[in-house]
């Protein structure tokens, strides 16, 4: 296992280096303002946490999220079996107080899945530290109630506390930066006679994201941004007594946003290498797309 770690992680960290090396050559004009630079990654609710940004002073904003996938991957766990998902979900920003909040459904698009829909409740809290600085840090602050069904009379609801530190200046390279960010998340069962009463426990997650445009893509000499992203996650008990606590599975991803008037489409492609069959015992190919509507 160890052997295995270190040669995903190397040759990760490598690929990542390798790509943002060759976009120091590019006139990238990205234009984003480090300071609030997000970085797309992993979907693990059906939209990007780390795209959870304070809004406008005096303005609450709403925006309306569907995302369809086919496959439901959460914290590297397949929770549908290879079935495919859409996640519709409805959030609020309450102006620049960083404070924001979202209501998340799932439902799997096989037949035999309806009882399977899960209701979930979040609320963040999203701020900046060192601003104007190399070391900048971002980060958002999470709590989710997860509203699992209930089965055969048996409660597996759950509650998760986390946050994501990001560091959008750290490493600049050429027009962009390459985004080092860490995930520190703990997850315990809300309910005493839910049977994830030993679901208790913490996750890391550790990723890099980079932003890279292609010029000429589209007719008329329009170019479009890409997101390439990565992670790798240490599970410390999380979602399961049977859980081994090892390095669990890494993720490598690509996504591009294509933005008409309030609409948002990110279509997206992701790789799971598993490496603890507690978690997960098989390598994990999905793909998607993410829709947003903003009021």
């Amino acid at each position: 296992m160890k052997t295995k770690v270190m040669v995903l992680s190397i040759v990760f960290f490598l690929s990542m280096a390798g790509i943002c090396t060759a976009q120091e050559t590019q006139k990238g004009g990205l234009g984003a303002d480090l300071s609030t630079m997000p970085v797309v990654k992993y979907l693990w609710y059906g939209f990007d946490l780390l795209g959870i940004q304070r809004g406008i002073e005096g303005k609450i904003g709403i925006d309306i999220t569907t995302t369809v996938q086919s496959k439901h991957m959460w914290h590297g766990i397949d929770l549908l079996d290879d079935h495919g998902v859409v996640i519709p979900s409805v959030g609020i920003t309450l102006g620049d107080t960083g404070f924001s909040g979202r209501v998340i459904k799932s439902y799997g698009l096989s037949s035999g899945l309806s009882q399977l829909q899960d209701h979930h409740y979040a609320a963040f809290y999203s701020g900046a530290l060192m601003k104007d600085t190399p070391y900048a840090t971002n980060f958002v602050a999470n709590y989710f109630y997860y509203g699992r069904p209930e089965l055969s009379k048996r409660k597996f609801d759950s509650q998760e506390l986390g946050t994501t530190f990001f560091w959008p200046a750290a490493l600049k390279l050429g027009d962009g930066c390459l985004t080092p960010s860490y995930y520190l998340g703990y997850i315990w069962a809300s309910r005493r006679n839910s049977n994830v009463s030993g679901c208790k426990g913490f996750i890391h997650v550790f990723g890099l994201g980079y932003d890279f445009e292609i010029p000429n893509l589209w007719p008329g000499g329009e170019k479009q941004a890409f997101k390439l992203y990565g992670d790798i996650t240490y599970n410390d008990g999380f979602a399961g007594a049977a859980i081994e606590h090892d390095w669990s599975h890494a993720v490598l991803g690509i996504s591009t946003d294509i933005k008409k008037g309030n609409f948002t489409f990110t279509p997206f492609v992701n790789y799971q290498i598993s490496m603890e069959d507690s978690v997960n015992d098989e390598d994990e190919l999905w793909s998607g797309v993410n829709v947003t509507y903003r009021f």
